[in-house]
């Protein structure tokens, strides 16, 4: 079947048309991560809202302090699960399988750069798009912080990584440290977020589309 999209930009105006030829295994495997994004989108964190990092300072005798709106641990728990069959490069419904399915079938240089913007978002944060930070040689806006902080102590209890992320504890504190890794886990749900509005568009040209998403207008540049 072939699809046509037409993209704007934030402020509603005309960037591209796209057009792709989708199989029916595309479709089910875009309805799959549909569907696991409904279940990312019914977590208590983001029906109340969710925001990454909301105030940056700099603090003599403290150096910089980075804040992030308040949460439980129940909530962290419960978004982290859900997270894990579209953040996960193995899992068929990644968001790096589904990008990259998107960009196969949609051949076109404007769109090519709307996937670049999100793989950007996703990967490095979007803070990184606007500053960089480093401690020590670590950059404080990088995946790196979310990699050590979930296999140090999240997903997995790697050794050498809860090591690595105790000293980033210290160097940092406790506190400025996790507000960075809820940084990066906030950009990555706004990446997915944009990537599902995309994909329930394609959905809604199939027999058997998935209920869209809020309108979120991806971004172009």
């Amino acid at each position: 079947m072939i699809v046509t999209l037409t993209l704007s930009d934030s402020e509603d105006t005309l960037a591209a048309t796209v057009s792709g030829e989708f199989n029916d295994q595309d479709f089910q495997i875009l309805r799959n991560f549909a569907s696991q994004m409904n279940r990312v989108k019914e977590a208590t964190l983001l029906v109340r809202g969710f925001s990454g990092i909301t105030n940056m300072k700099w603090e003599a005798g403290a150096g910089m302090t980075f804040t992030c709106a308040p949460y439980t641990n129940a909530e962290l728990y419960e978004l982290l699960h859900v997270l894990r069959p579209v953040t996960l490069e193995e899992e068929r419904t990644s968001f790096q399988k589904i990008i990259a399915l998107l960009g196969k079938r949609f051949k076109d240089k404007t769109f090519a750069q709307h996937c670049r913007a999100l793989r950007h978002i996703f990967e490095e944060g979007e803070l990184s798009q606007y500053m960089q930070i480093q401690v020590g040689g670590q950059k404080l806006f990088h995946n790196s912080i979310l990699r050590l902080w979930l296999n140090g102590t999240q997903y997995h209890t790697d050794q050498e990584k809860a090591q690595a992320w105790a000293k980033l504890e210290v160097a940092l504190t406790e506190r400025n440290a996790r507000a960075l890794a809820i940084g990066q886990v906030h950009s990555r749900v706004k990446a997915l977020l944009l990537l599902d509005h995309t994909v329930n568009l394609v959905l809604t040209k199939d027999a058997q589309p998935i209920a869209p998403a809020d309108c979120l207008k991806p971004p172009m540049s």
